[in-house]
């Protein structure tokens, strides 16, 4: 069975998990937070009872509540220390977190075990998905590094609960393209999901000297 490691059980991460376990895929999910009242406009999968449980045990209870067994969760953050026993036996990562810091974490890692990743973020009304397929440009080939301080997060700029669904739905296609070993953007982006216009859909190479994906080029080479 193919399983997927979704990093984050909030706004992203809740749809992600629903639908990956609704198309029948293993589902492991981590998250070190708890769940909050905050969270709630926007989370969808939470309800006041949950308040204070960890989410992703909560996100885990409520994929099984819709008859799907095969999920896991793991009450940790995704960080260089974790990143091997989350990562074991997947065949894709798709995050969905709100740090910048584990969104980079999460490509390097994954680049490095030549794991298929997608990395989605949300704010306001709008959004992105890079999907990073074998042989292809990584997040850090377009993005270089993290800002210096997480100023862009939902937690400090606010974020409209119906950009979470689109943004995950974006994300879940393309994990199902990567999956299936067909083409796909590697990088989508919404200015407003509630506009007419189209998303942009922006192609771009692996960077010569990319600390993430050069290393890996190179093992292949070898």
């Amino acid at each position: 069975m193919t399983r997927v490691l979704v990093v984050g059980a909030g706004g992203l991460g809740g749809p992600i998990a629903m639908a990956l376990a609704s198309s029948g895929v293993a589902t492991r999910i981590c998250d070190s937070d708890s769940v909050e009242l905050s969270n709630l406009q926007r989370q969808i999968q939470f309800t006041i009872d949950d308040l204070g449980k960890a989410k992703a045990s909560a996100l885990a209870e409520r994929v099984r509540d819709r008859g799907h067994e095969a999920v896991e969760s793991a009450n940790r953050p995704f960080e260089s220390a974790t990143a091997a026993s989350l990562l074991h036996g997947v065949d894709l990562v798709i995050d969905g977190s709100d740090s910048f810091a584990t969104k980079f974490e999460v490509n390097d890692q994954a680049a490095r075990r030549a794991i298929p990743a997608v990395i989605a973020s949300a704010i306001g009304t709008g959004g992105q998905v890079v999907a990073v397929a074998p042989g292809g440009g990584c997040y850090r080939c377009f993005f270089e590094e993290p800002p210096e301080r997480e100023t862009g997060s939902c937690a400090n700029a606010g974020i409209v609960g119906a950009t979470c669904a689109v943004i995950a739905g974006e994300a879940v296609r393309a994990a199902s393209a990567l999956l299936a070993g067909e083409s796909v953007d590697p990088l989508v982006v919404y200015d407003d999901v509630t506009g007419a216009a189209e998303p942009r859909r922006i192609q771009f190479e692996p960077r010569p000297g990319c600390t993430a994906c050069a290393p890996r080029e190179k093992d292949r080479a070898s």
